[in-house]
């Protein structure tokens, strides 16, 4: 009889986007608490899973594996990179970037209008519009304008303490 493979077992930790959800009997960590807490403002996980994967279906979910140290390292160092890329600009044909601001800083920097600020970006600008201190008509738009993505901001809460070092696994449904 031929031997049975080996399996290594690892924790995975299931990323829930809705507070109401979670109790501390079934394992979920509310991912957009956390992150407002930490960052002060609201995260949407789900655009932020997007980023690393836009095609990502309903019903469907993606692993973060971010006990492998390059996995790790790597998140970590572009949520921190100062190179931020902002996409493809068809008309020169070229990338576009924006230097000396990180990732974090770029999406802390974009806001909703209230009664003292009015919006100052359209609802659906370019994707390489440069948004440092845009403010949007709602939060829908600056969410799906720029959102970091999910697994570097799993990194930085890592390192900050906030999580533990493991995998995180995060269902998109509807």
């Amino acid at each position: 009889m031929p031997k049975a493979p080996e399996y290594k077992a690892y924790s995975i930790y299931v990323l829930e986007p809705h507070a109401d959800w979670v109790t501390s009997e079934n394992g979920y960590i509310a991912i957009e608490t956390l992150v407002e807490r930490v960052y002060g403002k609201p995260y949407s996980s789900l655009s932020g899973c997007q980023r690393d994967d836009e095609h990502i279906g309903n019903d469907s979910v993606k692993l973060y594996e971010l006990t492998s140290d390059d996995v790790y390292l790597d998140a970590l160092a572009a949520f921190d990179d100062t190179d931020l890329y902002l996409g493809w600009n068809s008309d020169t044909r070229e990338s576009v970037h924006k230097t000396g601001m990180t990732e974090l800083d770029y999406w802390l920097s974009i806001r909703v209008a209230d009664e003292s600020t009015p919006a100052t970006v359209e609802a659906n600008p370019p994707k390489t519009q440069d948004l440092e201190n845009a403010v949007f008509e709602s939060r829908f738009f600056a969410d799906r304008a720029f959102s970091p993505s999910l697994e570097r901001v799993l990194a930085d809460l890592i390192r900050r303490g906030e999580l533990p070092r493991s995998n995180y696994l995060f269902r998109h449904w509807w």
